[in-house]
């Protein structure tokens, strides 16, 4: 009787155990999944015109798509929500636009009319999650997704004139234009403190960008990196080749070259007077860390202006061959010359030059209209100051990569202007 009851015992144990184990189970499968974090992918983050959205809990992704807390994300955007504990129904209002979203159901509304989820809204840590492309789509935000950084981009739609208002990322262009040992001035910097800048601002978390991303940053709304920042030289220097080009590339950072087309040869040719000048198959050989755009074709001199003044070629009618030009003459000469270099790099770069440096800087309105006119899309100043999407594409600020700044002192410049 006594073993019975012992083996009825571990019996009814046993029994109790498994019941307990299965009823576990149960639960855990019942339960979201995101309870015991086997649902998500990952967690992101999420930025509103450039400003990060600060939620208690964490964004995560399923299957590709984000989904935020609702609570959050309708603040941010100064809409009204309401959700149904009963019904799971979470409702939002504002600007005249009213949507409609269930717990897991892949239907929602806007405006009564249906849309098609790719995830539906749950249930994580306490906080209703919903799809952040719908509910963006739906009150006129721009999304874009930046895959590196696990970042969903968020872009209000308030100026008419464009498609979506970015968020007026303040961007440095810096400009450099020969490297010589030795010497560290605002022309002139020596290699190793060229290298001393290169790694400053990479360790300040600045990412290089290339002209072809800037204007499309501009004219798409295309991603940039969280501090982007655009390297130039001026004149086309042999020393670009010799020594920048090295440099940049062993640190993985880019950099854009604006040449004097007339004064870049096949093959090397020194020219009185002059610093020597890269090759076109030298320009050819940096592609993928040098971009080559336009400083002129052969208008890099300072004139005598029909006012008297000495100022660049390009910036108004001049005395040529002991006679004021006329206005007619000045804007054939201009064009002529814009043109012919952008052709030529196109000829042997095999992509558009759609930047152009203005030579000393000097421009007037008529040379806007004029490079604009030869189709390029943006123009550089020497006017110190930061790049926003605001601002005249054909009047851009760039800071002087001053050989006298160390690495240090340049990021303090920089940073200066935001």
């Amino acid at each position: 009787m006594y073993y019975k009851n012992r083996i009825g015992n571990n019996l009814l144990k046993v029994f109790l155990y498994v019941l307990s184990l299965l009823t576990l189970l149960t639960v855990l499968f019942l339960l979201p999944n995101d309870a015991n974090g086997t649902e998500f992918d990952g967690k992101a983050k999420v930025k509103l015109d450039g400003k990060k959205i600060n939620y208690d809990v964490s964004p995560v992704i399923k299957n590709k798509e984000i989904l935020v807390p609702v609570k959050k994300t309708a603040k941010s955007f100064g809409i009204s929500v309401h959700y149904n504990k009963k019904s799971k129904t979470i409702k939002t209002t504002g600007n005249g636009i009213k949507t409609k979203l269930v717990i897991g159901n892949k239907i929602a509304y806007k405006n009564r009319k249906p849309v098609s989820l790719n995830e539906p809204p749950t249930i994580y840590k306490d906080q209703v999650l919903i799809p952040l492309p719908f509910i963006a789509k739906a009150y006129g935000y721009k999304f874009s997704w930046d895959n590196k950084n696990k970042t969903a981009l968020l872009f209000s739609s308030k100026d008419k004139k464009l498609k979506y208002k970015t968020a007026y990322k303040k961007i440095p262009v810096l400009m450099y234009h020969i490297l010589i040992k030795g010497r560290n001035d605002s022309i002139s910097v020596d290699p190793a403190r060229f290298k001393e800048h290169m790694e400053a601002l990479k360790n300040a978390g600045y990412s290089t960008i290339t002209v072809f991303d800037l204007l499309n940053y501009f004219e798409k709304g295309t991603n940039l990196p969280e501090k982007p920042i655009l390297i130039t030289f001026d004149d086309g220097y042999i020393s670009n080749y010799t020594e920048a080009y090295p440099i940049l590339k062993e640190l993985a950072m880019k950099a854009t070259i604006f040449i004097i087309a007339s004064r870049i040869f096949e093959e090397r040719t020194i020219i009185e007077n002059e610093y020597e000048k890269f090759t076109w198959k030298q320009a050819r050989e940096m592609s993928g860390t040098m971009t080559i755009q336009s400083h002129t074709w052969d208008s890099h001199r300072q004139v005598k202006s029909i006012t008297g003044e000495n100022r660049g070629m390009i910036a108004r009618p001049l005395y040529l061959n002991g006679k004021p030009e006329t206005q007619e003459e000045y804007e054939k000469r201009v064009l002529e010359d814009l043109v012919r270099s952008k052709n030529i790099i196109k000829e042997k770069m095999g992509y558009d030059s759609v930047s152009l440096a203005y030579p000393y800087g000097d421009y007037s309105a008529d040379t806007i209209k004029l490079v604009e006119k030869a189709g390029y899309k943006m123009a550089f100043t020497t006017i110190d100051g930061l790049v926003t999407s605001k601002d005249n594409r054909f009047e851009l600020n760039r800071i002087t990569g001053n050989g006298a700044y160390s690495g240090k002192e340049l990021v303090r410049t920089i940073e200066s202007y935001q």
